[in-house]
């Protein structure tokens, strides 16, 4: 009973604790001062091997949304749940799943030809399905319309019939050699440059049947999009697909554009050269036999997001959600891609949080706000799985005090090698600086972690901070923090493998998480906004 009120002490004054910790990452060893730390403690390196182990193997094929190993995964993140006393939420359809309703789409046919060759998807040409509806289209004759712009400084579409036609254009917009854009009259570019899809939205004004667009970047963009194709696209069942894609549009490579002009190329080259010279539209319109067939498949799926509480004494009505994704990009042919620390690693650290916090409270020791632990599914496919919970939270997102992400932390990146004792720390500061100095005054009591906050740069071209399901909850103003040990040479790789896990590292950093969700569950104050 003393150990209990103690104990109980700790966690209503979390603030006022101070913890100094030698720790050993490959061992886990700790020199503890406090009774809170004591409970870090159960967070153990052997229990998140186990549960890495088991969702990394190959019997769970690669957990790929709508798969029969995803399922598994979802399954024994449930079983753990219910045996470590987690309770469930209304809202819930059985059990702790979340439903999550998708629509997945593919490619069913795909055929690209000029003047009787056929041309190859990946290879020659771009169609992502998402752009694109179902066509059947022949023609004798395609329009170069330039920049595909129509503004009331500029327009390629002035005096210009293209209704039910095909469009050939350029990306960006006019340039003079001083390097002066026309629309703008400066050095800098208009938003016709940045997004290519005001020119896809014009065209289906017009009633343009298929932009082909000229792409100079062509295998590098293909790389960047890749994955668009190859796997099919899924969106969230209460989409209208009709409105996710506009016009059709195709992505042609320099080659394949010069056969699809032949002797128009020069022609064409002229006419850009005095669109940029004079800032005048130009246009022309060239014989050539194109055709395209494509049609899509849609298929229903749902994916499951699993999630279990604990329920706050004072304020269970008030919420801190911690979340990470359990899904991965599933198997190629034989292949599996086991993502042991994309992320297994995250899932076992959320999944020994929950069950040390489960714990807590069946001794009595009960935080202040509910503490919500939800395994996303269909992050890999467009972060699905968070998207669905913000549009459907289980506790209000203004009753929500913050969302803690986590997400690949078992590995070290070329930055620090077999340095072990680091992590990264994205978005802490984008909306509440409170979040942020509750992590640093958490890191320096307990943890002891070396934080680098270099990946939350606005100006980072990864753009991790988007990357991962706390986006969904920063996006809608809930302060969010997200944990992050750096890509390796094994991301999205067949060898992302449990046996080069740092089992001790990724315990290390699951305590740092425990020790702020429990203060940000004991705060007096909501955090700033």
């Amino acid at each position: 009973m003393t150990f209990v009120l103690v104990l109980w002490a700790a966690a209503l004054h979390a603030q006022q604790t101070f913890f100094s910790a030698v720790v050993d990452p490959d061992t886990t060893r700790e020199r503890t001062s406090d009774s809170l730390s004591q409970f870090g403690l159960h967070i153990r390196a052997e229990e998140i091997r186990r549960h890495i182990y088991h969702l990394a193997s190959d019997s769970l094929e690669g957990r790929e949304l709508g798969s029969a190993g995803n399922a598994l995964a979802g399954d024994y993140i449930a079983r753990h749940f219910a045996d470590r006393g987690l309770e469930t939420l209304p809202g819930l359809d059985s059990g702790y799943f979340q439903h999550v309703r998708l629509r997945w789409m593919y490619w069913d046919k795909l055929q690209l030809k000029i003047n009787g060759v056929a041309y190859k998807q990946l290879w020659d040409y771009l169609s992502i399905p998402s752009e694109n509806a179902d066509l059947d289209l022949r023609t004798s004759e395609v329009v170069f319309l330039g920049y595909g712009i129509d503004d009331e400084r500029y327009s390629d579409y002035r005096g210009v019939n293209v209704r039910d036609k095909v469009i050939l254009i350029y990306k960006g917009e006019p340039r003079n050699k001083s390097g002066r854009y026309w629309l703008t009259g400066t050095d800098s570019s208009s938003a016709w440059s940045v997004d290519l899809s005001r020119k896809v939205e014009v065209a289906r004004s017009h009633g343009v049947r298929l932009v082909l667009v000229i792409e100079d970047r062509f295998k590098q963009f293909v790389d960047e999009k890749r994955s668009l194709v190859i796997s099919p696209q899924v969106f969230l069942g209460a989409e209208d697909t009709d409105s996710i894609r506009g016009t059709n549009v195709a992505y042609l490579s320099s080659t394949t554009t010069a056969m699809l002009l032949g002797k128009s190329q020069r022609k064409v080259i002229a006419k850009r050269k005095k669109i940029n010279r004079s800032g005048k539209p130009q246009h022309h319109v060239f014989a050539v036999e194109f055709e395209v067939q494509q049609k899509l498949r849609i298929r229903k799926e749902s994916g499951r997001n699993v999630i279990g509480i604990v329920r706050g004494q004072l304020y269970p009505d008030e919420a801190v959600v911690l979340s990470a994704h359990y899904d991965h990009i599933g198997m190629r042919g034989r292949e599996v891609f086991n993502g042991a620390d994309d992320n297994a690693s995250g899932t076992a650290s959320l999944m020994e949080i929950a069950g040390t916090v489960a714990e807590m409270a069946a001794q009595g020791v009960r935080p202040k706000r509910t503490l919500v632990f939800a395994l996303m599914t269909g992050e890999e496919k467009g972060l699905l799985g968070s998207l669905y919970y913000v549009h459907n939270p289980l506790i209000p997102l203004n009753k929500t005090m913050a969302n803690v992400n986590v997400d690949m932390i078992g590995r070290t990146d070329d930055k620090y090698g077999a340095d072990t004792q680091y992590v990264y720390v994205i978005g802490s500061d984008r909306i509440s600086p409170d979040l942020h100095a509750l992590n640093l005054d958490i890191n320096q009591r307990y943890s002891r972690l070396r934080q680098d906050h270099s990946y939350n740069a606005e100006s980072d071209p990864n753009r991790f901070y988007y990357r991962s399901d706390h986006y969904n909850f920063a996006e809608r103003g809930v302060p969010s923090i997200f944990f992050f040990s750096g890509v390796h040479e094994d991301y999205h790789r067949i060898t992302d493998d449990p046996e080069k896990i740092h089992f001790g590292k990724t315990a290390w950093i699951a305590r740092h998480i425990f020790y702020l969700a429990w203060a940000l569950a004991n705060r007096e104050e909501p955090l700033s906004r």
